[in-house]
């Protein structure tokens, strides 16, 4: 969890030197911990999305969550992907909401601390969630909340940075 905290503390720090805006546009990579609701597991996400438009982008992106205890006894991990598409509507200079919706797959696996066997379930799903940003310039702080629907549904808060990478090839920058 510290490596979580340290990073994203960088990446904190980061944003606030940037001084310049794009729009949501092109390429964009992100980073952030995050949690799930149902057994409190603490991970880390990593997105990387395209902006087609100032308002609609879509990409995959993962969510790893190494073994933690959740009983007497019993730990779990989860792996999930997604890919999951955003629009966003601005609510002030420099922030913005987004719904959000895609496709899940996920990965859960359960083992026994006293003699590591382990049991792993595998299932799609649909997610559908809430989210805010604020922009920097070139970097978004953003904050999430998603929910999957499927055989192994779970809600998740995730917090962290967005970086745009690239302008569109038309050249518009809109300044925000």
């Amino acid at each position: 969890m510290s490596f979580l905290r340290n990073n994203f503390v960088l990446l904190l720090l980061l944003c606030c030197t940037c001084s310049y805006s794009y729009a949501q546009e092109g390429f964009m990579i992100g980073v952030g911990p995050t949690l799930v609701a149902n057994n409190s597991l603490a991970g880390g996400n990593a997105r990387v999305y395209y902006g087609i438009n100032p308002r609609f982008c879509f990409g995959p992106e993962i969510s790893i969550f190494p073994y933690q205890s959740i009983a007497d006894q019993f730990e779990e991990r989860l792996f999930e992907t997604n890919l999951n598409a955003h629009y966003l509507f601005e609510l002030a200079h420099r922030f913005e909401f987004y719904p959000l919706t895609g496709v899940n797959y996920t990965i859960e696996t359960e083992r026994s601390t006293i003699d590591l066997e382990e049991e792993e379930h595998t299932a799609p799903g649909i997610n559908y969630g809430l989210g805010l940003h604020y922009s920097f310039g070139k970097v978004l702080i953003f904050s999430e909340f998603k929910s999957v629907i499927g055989e192994l549904s779970d809600e998740f808060f995730t917090l962290g940075t967005v970086i745009m990478l690239s302008k569109p090839a038309n050249g518009s920058n809109h300044n925000n």
